[in-house]
């Protein structure tokens, strides 16, 4: 529902400023009434606006969606995206290992690195990176939320690819037997020495578990370039 004509996006905007606003108050752009009750019509039927007698509000679905709108231009503002990254460590006859992932998807397929995955509208950080453990890698742990990262990521001719946070989360008591292939990946643990060797690694990837490592408890901001993803 990012998608909308630039006449329901203007509606939404004037509701914004000015609820209970009359049809002939909203009709801004002095379209003529077969058409602005078409627009209308759309807008209740998404669920965005409510009709009360005469007048017009925002639902509470069209409260948040008008909300993130830039009202200057009209347009949904395209904010970065949140997500989870897990560390999970495990001692094996005596040294420690952390559980990777080999992505086998698109965007970075063959990549190697640490788990990664949307945080959920509604989901707590322990909560997402619980489920996205589960889900990836068959196994369950204690976890410890930790550093935040917000990363922008260009291609070098400077164009924006992604802007993300990521909560980064240590899993640590770990149960369960690791899933060593799922659809999207195959997982395995690995050593210090082995995860410094692996290759070819996220462009975030050395710098993320240097600081798992350290015991970041803070916020971090970095900006990447890179060749291809």
């Amino acid at each position: 529902m990012t998608h909308l004509h630039q006449i329901q996006m203007k509606i939404l905007r004037e509701l914004l400023f000015h609820p209970k606003s009359r049809f002939t108050d909203l009709n801004i752009s002095g379209l003529s009434s077969d058409h602005f009750s078409y627009h209308m019509r759309e807008l209740k039927k998404l669920g965005l606006v409510d009709k009360i007698e005469d007048t017009y509000i925002l639902s509470h679905d069209g409260k948040e969606f008008a909300n993130r709108m830039d009202t200057d231009k009209n347009i949904m503002e395209k904010q970065p995206k949140v997500s989870v990254v897990i560390c999970p460590e495990l001692e094996i006859n005596g040294v420690k290992h952390y559980a990777v992932q080999t992505r086998l998807k698109e965007p970075y397929y063959g990549y190697n690195g640490f788990i990664t995955g949307k945080v959920r509208f509604g989901e707590k950080i322990v909560e997402a990176a619980a489920r996205e453990l589960l889900e990836e890698m068959g196994i369950t742990a204690t976890f410890t939320p930790m550093y935040v990262l917000h990363e922008m990521v260009y291609n070098m001719s400077g164009n924006m690819l992604e802007d993300k946070f990521f909560h980064a989360v240590l899993a640590t008591n770990v149960k369960g037997k690791l899933v060593t292939e799922i659809e999207g990946g195959k997982n395995r643990w690995v050593t210090k020495k082995e995860f410094e060797e692996m290759a070819p690694k996220y462009h975030n990837e050395d710098d993320i578990f240097a600081w798992f490592d350290a015991r970041k408890y803070e916020f971090i901001e970095e900006t990447y370039f890179i060749e291809s993803f």
